[in-house]
């Protein structure tokens, strides 16, 4: 079977892009043992939450990509960035009082609506920074011409555009704190730009193994070196014979340590099927998001994303196969922290060390498969914690 590149995959997660990075010193998966960590909701009810912070008093801030109807009218976008606080100290952020919205009307879209991408796939506002100064730093993906990183104020109000060359699914600051990475899965690119704007290319990300594109959707730095852990999702190939289209070829995916200055990287972790992002802590424990197992019930044509009478369907990504898994920095045993949640997007560390994953990545409400039957689309905040005790 002869496959050809696909480069026309719009992930929120980005268009597609593209590394053969093997080497002697990747550190290749391990089979993971499942344990017993503390996983719980602490907010629902979002329109596909992707980015979050934990600010220094525990407030908490989100980015939503929003609905994915891309309205005409400006004050009809669903795009969000929203500051939660626990006011009543339950250690959620689902009650009454705790909400304070900041934008509302940030640009919206739906993949399927640029490209017929059989998939439910919403882009919009994505990742989040948050400076020791106060300033939150936001990237929006809206479309094609609706891309920026853009610098808020602590009152949040928005400033500078610090760069707007293509989508960027995913932000982290260097160890200085000076310059922010970014990945770029439209060119397949880690770039950077510093609080100033001045814009560099680190790193360009050849094709891989079965010939798909990277495309690189999260990153990390590591805050004993500084270097930058960055996911490769892997793109689509397509069978010339059937003109099948294959959106990702399991255990392709990736992640690989970049090292800033030169450009140069190395396999860290091998073996994923969809490593949508990665963070590390203070100790250098490697957390990975994969957010499905397989491809499953593309949309037929024309399918309406809004249609609360539709069947559920999983849209082409299987709906509550997502995991996070913990990587110890001591070399052990890979460990799955978290298994069976709906397409996980983004995973930060807090200031205590707990995780928090954004899971419920589609058309909110859409009709999908369920591990009980059939339910919705719910964006949530999962929180995992009281794991390091295991190893």
């Amino acid at each position: 079977m002869k496959n050809f590149i696909v480069a026309v995959f719009i992930f929120v997660l980005g268009l597609i892009a593209v590394i053969d990075c093997s080497g002697p010193s990747a550190r290749v998966r391990l089979p993971p043992t499942p344990g017993p960590p503390t996983v719980e909701v602490v907010l629902s009810g979002l329109d596909n939450p992707r980015g979050v912070v934990i600010g220094p008093t525990g407030e908490m801030f989100v980015a939503e990509a929003g609905t994915g109807y891309a309205a005409v009218d400006p004050t009809q976008m669903t795009g969000k960035l929203t500051k939660f606080i626990d006011r009543n100290g339950d250690g959620d952020f689902d009650d009454a009082g705790e909400t304070e919205r900041w934008f509302s009307h940030l640009p919206t879209y739906n993949a399927e609506h640029f490209t017929g991408s059989v998939r439910d796939e919403v882009g919009g506002p994505g990742d989040l920074l948050l400076h020791p100064a106060g300033q939150l730093y936001l990237t929006v993906d809206g479309g094609f011409d609706k891309q920026a990183l853009f610098e808020i104020s602590s009152e949040g109000r928005i400033g500078r555009t610090l760069a707007d060359r293509s989508n960027m699914n995913s932000i982290a600051f260097s160890l200085d704190q000076e310059r922010i990475y970014i990945v770029e899965s439209t060119f397949n690119r880690l770039a950077e730009v510093t609080l100033a704007g001045e814009w560099r290319q680190v790193a360009v990300f050849p094709v891989l193994n079965s010939g798909q594109q990277a495309v690189p959707a999260g990153l990390a730095v590591d805050p004993r070196t500084g270097e930058v852990l960055v996911a490769l999702f892997s793109g689509a190939v397509v069978a010339d014979e059937t003109g099948e289209i294959i959106l990702f070829v399991p255990g392709e995916a990736k992640v690989v340590r970049v090292n800033p200055e030169t450009g140069q990287f190395t396999d860290e972790i091998t073996g994923l099927t969809t490593a949508v992002d990665v963070a590390l802590d203070g100790s250098g424990n490697l957390f990975v998001v994969e957010m499905t197992s397989d491809f499953v019930e593309p949309f037929p044509s024309k399918f309406d994303f809004f249609d609360p009478a539709a069947p559920p369907l999983h849209g082409g990504y299987r709906r509550f196969s997502g995991r996070v898994i913990l990587y110890p920095a001591d070399g052990g045993s890979p460990q799955v922290l978290a298994r069976g949640l709906d397409t996980p997007t983004n995973i930060t560390v807090g200031p205590d060390g707990a995780l928090y994953v954004s899971t419920g990545q589609g058309t909110p409400g859409r009709p999908i498969p369920g591990p009980d039957g059939p339910t919705r689309i719910t964006g949530q905040i999962i929180r995992i914690a009281n794991y390091l005790h295991q190893n």
